[in-house]
């Protein structure tokens, strides 16, 4: 049977090239922005909706905020990377995307780049629109976990979907993981010595990596820039994943 691989992404950063919220900070005066607080103890979703409330006050409908967030490019490379995944039969991968961003902007990007069909599951913040036309965000889960934001823990999100795979007798050869930030640590712990962590170079991920040899991750890594350099890297490895 081909060889069968989960690849797990990042949103903000790995797939898009800034970070959704940051580039709707933009469209506000800056005597007019909320207030910033500690959001990794305190998670982004009340930002988030300090945020949407002040754009939605200026005009800026919910229909526009994802309009702003569509004409974000892709980093360079990677609608490349996923569609050649997407097709690849030997071996065959799975993609799902794991964001602590929202729901409605994350989806809205992805169909406006043609993606949407290549992922099996997309888990972010849930989004609606209340009867004013305003994006209201809420959160994924309510976690505990040292390594994540209270709205969202990207390693218990993975592990319950490989989990839910194997149910369907789904087992996976290896896990590659590809993403940039602090949110994206918590992940490595859970994964095996054949995997792999893509970790973005001289960013938040790979410096935090650098610094917790405590931990002994078991997973390789990887420092990656652009989807060109994940690409050339899964094909170096597709043959080294039996076990």
């Amino acid at each position: 049977m081909p060889s069968r691989q989960l690849i797990v992404f990042d949103f903000d950063e790995t797939l898009i090239s800034v970070c959704c919220m940051r580039q709707l900070f933009k469209f506000i005066p800056s005597h007019r922005r909320p207030p910033m607080y500690d959001v990794d103890k305190k998670g982004w979703i009340d930002l988030a909706n300090l945020t949407f409330k002040e754009l939605h006050s200026m005009g800026y409908s919910a229909t526009t905020l994802c309009k702003f967030i569509r004409a974000v490019p892709p980093v360079p490379g990677i609608v490349r990377l996923i569609h050649y995944l997407s097709n690849s039969r030997e071996p065959t991968y799975d993609m799902i995307c794991i964001s602590d961003c929202y729901r409605l902007l994350v989806n809205d990007w992805l169909e406006s780049h043609a993606l949407s069909e290549c992922f099996t599951g997309v888990y972010c913040n849930p989004t609606e629109i209340n009867e004013n036309g305003e994006l209201i965000a809420s959160s994924y889960h309510c976690v505990e976990c040292p390594y994540s934001p209270p709205n969202l823990c990207k390693r218990h999100v993975m592990d319950a979907f490989i989990a839910m795979q194997k149910q369907l007798h789904i087992k996976y050869d290896r896990v590659v993981y590809i993403g940039n930030g602090k949110g994206d640590f918590c992940p490595v712990l859970s994964l095996r010595s054949c995997d792999l962590m893509c970790a973005r170079q001289d960013d938040v991920l790979a410096e935090k990596i650098k610094s917790s040899k405590k931990f002994k991750l078991k997973p390789k890594i990887y420092l990656w820039n652009n989807g060109l350099d994940l690409l050339a890297k899964l094909n170096e490895n597709k043959d080294r994943i039996r076990h």
